[in-house]
């Protein structure tokens, strides 16, 4: 069993990487249908995304360009910083989220944004511990061959 299932999530809520350049910046999709299952209890009259989920979805994304920077690390949320909400993701909504990244030796900060029909409905910053990763548990996990130079399109 991998002690760091760095490439495996459960709750993965970012449907594509459409634009990433390595530790700098990424752009990512995600569409909301009305069968995901927080929409039953969130709320059952007016059905819209978490606060919370809307905050994982630029962590994942930031640390997706973290780790395609450095493979030698997993970085792990230790804050969250200046998030606002603006407006609901609702059921059919196609979201766009944007971060800037800044990667430094122990820890790296994501500064995202979410758009939703080019209106910005959320952002927050974020910052990420850097854990070593193993060399036993180092696995690639971005599209292709990916050499860690250049900026990748239509990723996942």
């Amino acid at each position: 069993m991998a002690i760091f299932p760095h490439n495996r999530m459960r709750w993965l809520l970012i449907d594509r990487i459409l634009e990433m350049e390595p530790g700098k910046r990424a752009l990512g999709v995600r569409c909301f249908s009305r069968s995901e299952l927080f929409f039953m209890d969130h709320f059952p009259s007016y059905p819209i995304v978490p606060g919370v989920l809307q905050i994982e979805m630029i962590a994942q994304l930031g640390g997706k360009c973290v780790m395609a920077a450095n493979k030698d690390i997993l970085p792990v949320l230790t804050s969250i910083k200046s998030a606002k909400f603006r407006k609901a993701i609702q059921p059919g909504d196609k979201v766009f989220i944007h971060v800037d990244v800044m990667v430094r030796k122990s820890y790296s900060v994501a500064s995202g944004w979410i758009e939703v029909d080019g209106h910005n409905v959320a952002s927050a910053e974020v910052m990420y511990g850097h854990i070593p990763i193993p060399e036993a548990q180092k696995k690639d996990d971005l599209p292709g061959n990916y050499s860690g130079q250049g900026t990748i399109i239509d990723g996942i």
